[in-house]
């Protein structure tokens, strides 16, 4: 909606809330999305709705790789003009709300959404098509369970029964949430880690497996056949049609992005436009809001890399340097990573065996336990940037170190080290 066409209440919100924003960076407090984000909604709490209204293509939520998914779903539909996303990956209201007001305002919407604001942001916004990803644990001490979330999800959907969902059909949580709706494209995108989907969320049984597929003894739900597919060697989306696209030239690494990949070539598909140019579109995407970027920090290089659970600890870790070359790990535990890092037990370390592993961030000694419980060597540090770090052999004469961090962590490296 154009801005001279915005009620009047929240064009003022927009006004005080840019000043907001302006003030915050220049005082240097922050990028200024989440002060703005705070006053526009105080002002106007409809503000959301008046921007959004017929522009939203697709809400794109999930745990895991919600941000890349939606980085290269708005790359591909650029196809068909101007996309706004959050730049930063900013998923709750306050961040959507400046997306939106900041962008040119007939430009459609991507729009990255935080699990649990998924049901608002869906009736604020209208969107053509929803993305979901997977369901599995994080921060628990903020989050819901998971099985009340796609509980959540499945009534969300039940009230819009006309939109069209793009989801993971090889996560039950998932199919559980959409498995009733009516207008459904399924994609096999995997599920490394299934150990938050172990039973059915319809009657408790325990769900049974065998390689990709899986079904429940107790009330026979099971993977529903897909429409679309993420097969490997080399990596390949294919469509309804048995069309096949090449994932092996995405920028981005690792099986979760061409799993990634393949939800936003159906999500591409679903909203009308040509799946072959939006992978050459995607293709020039290598990193997102600095995951993947290298960064030159004190006296390292460091390729910056983010993971908060078990679920995106699995995946990332292989795609990690092989042995014997050394990494960093980084565990905080602020709000925004979670209190309780007892997750970190159910994460397989043990992949970096062979490998001197840099145990640092305010968590590294609890860290360093399920280092040691897994047999890995490794050196907690303080601070490894500084020039007199007591670094493993070598590590400093390493072009790049790979680092991987939480989510605080990885915004502090990301915003003090300079892209290299």
């Amino acid at each position: 909606m154009a801005s001279g066409k915005l009620p009047w209440r929240t064009r003022s919100a927009l006004a005080a809330g840019r000043a907001a924003s302006a003030l915050s960076r220049a005082t240097g407090r922050g990028e200024g999305m989440v002060i703005g984000g705070q006053v526009i909604l105080r002002i106007a709490p409809e503000a959301i709705a008046d921007l959004a209204r017929n522009r939203v293509a697709a809400l794109v939520s999930a745990t895991n790789g919600k941000t890349s998914t939606t980085r290269l779903l708005a790359s591909s539909l650029e196809q068909a003009g101007p996309v706004v996303s959050q730049p930063t990956g900013a998923n709750l209201s306050t961040g959507i709300v400046v997306a939106l007001s900041d962008a040119d305002p007939t430009a459609r919407a991507v729009l990255e959404v935080d699990e649990l604001y998924l049901p608002q942001i869906m009736q604020q916004t209208a969107p053509q098509i929803i993305l979901l990803g997977n369901l599995s644990r994080d921060q628990l001490d903020r989050m819901n369970e998971v099985a009340m979330i796609a509980r959540r999800w499945r009534d969300m959907l039940a009230q819009h029964p006309d939109v069209h969902v793009v989801a993971n059909a090889d996560d039950p949580m998932i199919e559980f949430a959409a498995a009733e709706h009516a207008h459904v494209s399924w994609v096999a995108a995997g599920q490394a880690w299934a150990s938050d989907s172990a039973v059915c969320a319809e009657c408790g049984t325990l769900l049974r497996r065998d390689d990709a597929d899986w079904s429940c003894p107790g009330c026979g739900r099971r993977r529903p056949p897909p429409n679309w597919s993420l097969l490997a060697d080399p990596w390949r989306a294919v469509d309804p049609a048995g069309r096949e696209y090449d994932l092996s030239q995405l920028g981005l690494p690792g099986r979760f992005n061409a799993a990634n990949a393949t939800m936003a070539l159906a999500a591409t598909a679903a909203l009308g436009a040509d799946p072959a140019v939006g992978l050459l579109r995607m293709q020039s995407v290598d990193s997102v809001s600095g995951r993947y970027g290298v960064f030159h920090v004190g006296a390292l290089n460091i390729r910056l890399l983010l993971a908060k659970n078990p679920a995106g600890w699995t995946e990332l870790l292989d795609i990690m340097p092989p042995a014997p070359t050394p990494v960093i790990i980084t565990i905080n535990s602020d709000y925004a990573d979670g209190r309780d890092p007892s997750w970190l037990w159910d994460v397989p370390f043990e992949k970096l065996r062979g490998r001197t592993v840099v145990a640092t961030g305010f968590r590294r000694r609890d860290l360093a336990v399920r280092l040691t419980q897994a047999n890995i060597d490794h050196v907690v540090i303080d601070n490894p940037y500084a020039p007199d770090a007591p670094l493993p052999p070598g590590m400093r004469d390493l072009p790049q170190v790979d680092c991987a961090a939480t989510y605080t962590a990885f915004q502090q490296l990301r915003t003090s080290g300079v892209p290299a």
